[in-house]
């Protein structure tokens, strides 16, 4: 084999090396312990993470989750930032009828996510609960890096974490590192049969509403 050439045929070939057993060291601490769920290329809006990591919480029963339109995964998004709200309030924040708002509401409350504290006012059941999840998304590119690292920029969106994922060759530059700790996206060098943390990023919360949306879609909420 040329120096040169790369010893992945293609992306797919990275990302088995991504996934089991490797998964606890993209994570901090006892997180890196809890059962960790896998999801490939998961359509995330208009972007599809190559791997998608949920560290769930400890007493995580999948018998005893809610899958919850998209709608009401943005409703439980808002009462967790906001707090105690009426519908009206969230109408307001989110630009969505209050008649729909209310709608949502009512399904919500008859899956005990939400409880009605007022005659209209309502609040998450479990808030801290949502906060036990963690999530990690990862790109993997066999040589771009600056197009890996654009991508896993925009999956802040949605992640606690976001890391790139690339041949070691690529990944052992200073140049692709210095980008990654300025950008606070993850770095993941892979070797023919291994795959190693260069660079884990500080954990940050998601920036939108996607990351409920996505638990709901994937592995369900408590």
């Amino acid at each position: 084999m040329r120096a040169n050439q790369n010893i992945f045929e293609c992306e797919a070939d990275m990302i088995k090396l991504l996934s089991l057993p490797y998964p606890s060291q993209y994570f901090y601490g006892r997180r890196g312990t809890r059962n960790i769920s896998q999801i490939l290329e998961v359509n995330i809006g208009s972007v599809i993470p190559d791997l998608v990591c949920i560290a769930l919480p400890k007493t995580y029963q999948k018998d005893c989750t809610n899958y919850h339109p998209e709608l009401d995964t943005l409703i439980i998004s808002d009462l967790l930032k906001n707090g105690a709200s009426t519908a009206s309030d969230i109408s307001n924040r989110n630009f969505v009828r209050e008649a729909t708002i209310k709608k949502s509401l009512e399904r919500l409350c008859k899956k005990s996510t939400v409880a009605q504290i007022e005659p209209d006012c309502f609040k998450l059941r479990r808030k801290t609960f949502l906060y036990d999840y963690h999530i990690v998304s990862i790109e993997a590119k066999l040589s771009n890096w600056r197009k890996a690292l654009k991508q896993a920029i925009s999956y802040r969106d949605f992640s606690h974490m976001s890391y790139i994922a690339l041949p070691t060759k690529i990944a052992s530059k200073n140049i692709v590192r210095e980008h990654c700790q300025a950008e606070e996206v993850g770095l993941i060098a892979v070797d023919r049969d291994s795959a190693k943390v260069v660079f884990k990023p500080k954990p940050q919360s998601p920036s939108s509403s996607k990351w409920i949306w996505l638990l709901s879609k994937t592995v369900g909420i408590m």
